[in-house]
């Protein structure tokens, strides 16, 4: 199944796209992944998950607050039902170079940085959630108002991190993107076990050497460390919200030494599984 290219419609007497989706279920990244030239903002109002933006696999959960540049590839599956709030918008919605204006210039950047995906937490998170449900409720010009004092918060608020690396940057090719979605797809069902090289290249009907290669140009990562950063992401989500020892957490996420686990832990983490633990309880 070939990524999807989502097509935003958009009711006549409106410049931009806000709206309420909730879904039962969407377990498979098939059924996720895509892409569009709109910039989107999107609100976790049920659910956690995996989400998956450009080279970056990470859970997410409740209060989930991110923004997607154009044409960035991004998706989230989830085996519960969701409700999301979900903006988009043209960059040029106001007019062409409307974003370019001196006086704009913090939300351009924003609007740039956001090509690596951007998420938002803290007061920036709390400020900017009032405003999205506001933006429901409105229509006409205070509609737009709130969109751009929405887009105020976010350019201002401090609390923000980039979900994509520095490198990232991925030309879309539809072929590329579809062997993308089948490598990430592969990871999240066979994480909690040994993952042979040889088998995911056959997958994407690739030598080894050929794997490798596309995948660090592609996602400037290893592969290696793609896989990581999905075990890590989802022994973070355990130590938070169950009672498993640091060890048992270790053989669940796919790893079979816990000092090779609290290592790549505190590599990508920056701190110990146990401090990490410790500051949530």
């Amino acid at each position: 199944m070939k990524p999807e290219l989502e097509k935003i419609h958009e009711a006549n007497q409106e410049s931009f796209t806000a709206k309420t989706v909730i879904r039962r279920n969407r377990p498979l990244l098939t059924q996720a992944w895509h892409y569009h030239p709109e910039i989107e903002i999107c609100y976790t109002k049920t659910s956690t998950g995996n989400r998956y933006v450009g080279n970056k696999i990470s859970d997410y959960a409740v209060g989930d607050l991110v923004m997607f540049g154009s044409l960035l590839p991004h998706g989230f599956t989830t085996k519960q039902p969701c409700e999301q709030v979900v903006i988009q918008l043209n960059r040029e919605f106001l007019g062409q170079g409307f974003f370019n204006k001196p006086e704009l210039r913090n939300i351009n950047s924003l609007l740039n940085q956001s090509n690596r995906g951007l998420q938002f937490y803290g007061k920036t998170s709390n400020k900017a959630v009032k405003v999205i449900h506001k933006i429901l409720k409105h229509d006409g010009s205070q509609k737009i108002i709130d969109l751009l004092k929405l887009l105020h918060i976010l350019s201002e608020g401090e609390e923000r991190r980039q979900i994509c690396s520095r490198e990232y940057s991925m030309s879309l090719n539809i072929n590329q993107l579809t062997r993308m979605k089948a490598v990430f797809e592969y990871i999240e069902l066979n994480y909690k076990k040994d993952i042979s090289i040889k088998n995911v290249a056959d997958l994407i009907s690739l030598t080894e050497s050929a794997f490798y290669k596309f995948i660090k140009k592609h996602t400037k990562k290893k592969f290696t460390q793609i896989i990581n950063e999905f075990r890590i992401n989802h022994a973070s989500k355990l130590l938070i919200e169950s009672e498993f020892t640091i060890r048992e957490i270790c053989y669940q996420c796919g790893y079979n030494n816990l000092s090779y686990f609290n290592r790549k832990f505190k590599d990508i983490m920056e701190e110990s599984p146990r401090v990490f633990r410790d500051k949530y309880k």
